[in-house]
């Protein structure tokens, strides 16, 4: 009876513990993993988090650590105390992409980490070279059963979410083309405009190219039209049922303090419901989430898990 009631104590003990330190937090900065380099994606990482500093009256520190396909600085969340102290940003490499294709990778997001939001997304263009006579969906479709693996694709090498969608809208659509690598998206699409390849999936980013006349836009991936292309469809629209965006969200080491947690999911709530947050957010394309939470961000993640098992053979994606 001793060894039960001293059990007891500790177990109290502990809990005790846990809900000072979750009343007391935060106390300290708290710092926010981004495991690529600067850029444009990282500079609306900081839009967020500026604001969830704010609310929480305690600066967000964003801590660049890019490298092995975003590994470094995510196993660095993983070893860091879940306190509430450390945070990551993630795209979909991360939260999905990599541990399903990668075997260097060894975590299980949905039970490493702590979902916190999802921030928000960017709808993907189906774009094609003005010359290639390619003008429609319809056109690349029929052009590419015609002249099977004879149009090439370009986009970025590795588990990239460009290389991932396309493989999903390949095995949704049967499209027969030839998937040509290059060291990221601007070369892609560089080459795309210059005649080397003909279509490719950009992001908002090829906008000059576009208006430049050197891309044609066939569709936009996303659920609803763009503010920038309005007369560009979505390929729902024109019937095909393929609908993918890229997107970002924020984390935490599996194990958080409930309190801290809360605190962390309603913070980044309000920072994204935000006027002015938003609208830095959607100067250029992107969309802010409306439902933020752990659990949408949950559901998306083995939505577009089942999605890609679905419509992808095991192996057409191989890590080097």
């Amino acid at each position: 009876m001793m060894k039960l009631w001293k059990w007891i104590g500790a177990a109290l003990t502990i809990g005790l513990a846990s809900f000072v330190h979750a009343q007391d937090w935060p106390n300290k900065p708290i710092q926010v993993i981004v495991p690529f380099p600067p850029g444009s994606v990282d500079a609306k990482a900081r839009i967020v988090t500026d604001r969830v500093s704010k609310i929480l009256g305690q600066p967000l520190v964003i801590l660049n650590k890019p490298g092995a396909g975003m590994r470094i600085g995510t196993e660095q969340l993983l070893r860091s105390p879940a306190d509430g102290y450390t945070l990551e940003v993630v795209v979909q490499a991360v939260a999905w992409m990599g541990p399903l294709l990668d075997p260097a990778v060894t975590y299980q997001p949905l039970t490493d980490m702590t979902m916190l939001a999802l921030a928000y997304e960017n709808p993907m263009i189906l774009v094609a070279n003005q010359d290639s006579g390619i003008k429609s969906v319809d056109d690349l479709l029929q052009t590419a059963r015609t002249h099977p693996g004879k149009l090439n694709w370009a986009g970025p090498a590795g588990a990239s979410g460009y290389r991932v969608w396309f493989e999903v809208f390949k095995g949704m659509t049967g499209l027969d083309v030839t998937y040509v690598p290059y060291r990221g998206l601007t070369p892609a699409l560089t080459n795309v405009a210059g005649g080397f390849a003909q279509v490719a999936f950009a992001d908002y980013s090829s906008m000059p190219l576009i208006l430049d006349g050197k891309l044609r836009p066939l569709a936009v991936t996303g659920p609803a039209r763009s503010a920038q292309l309005p007369n560009v469809p979505t390929l729902k629209e024109l019937g095909i049922g393929f609908e993918a965006t890229q997107w970002l969200g924020f984390v935490a080491p599996a194990g958080l303090p409930q309190a801290v947690e809360s605190r962390l999911v309603k913070a980044f709530a309000m920072a994204l419901k935000d006027p002015q947050t938003r609208a830095a957010i959607e100067s250029d394309g992107a969309q802010v989430i409306l439902d933020s939470s752990p659990s949408a961000m949950r559901g998306r993640i083995t939505s577009e898990m089942a999605q890609f098992r679905k419509n992808v053979k095991p192996g057409a994606i191989k890590i080097d």
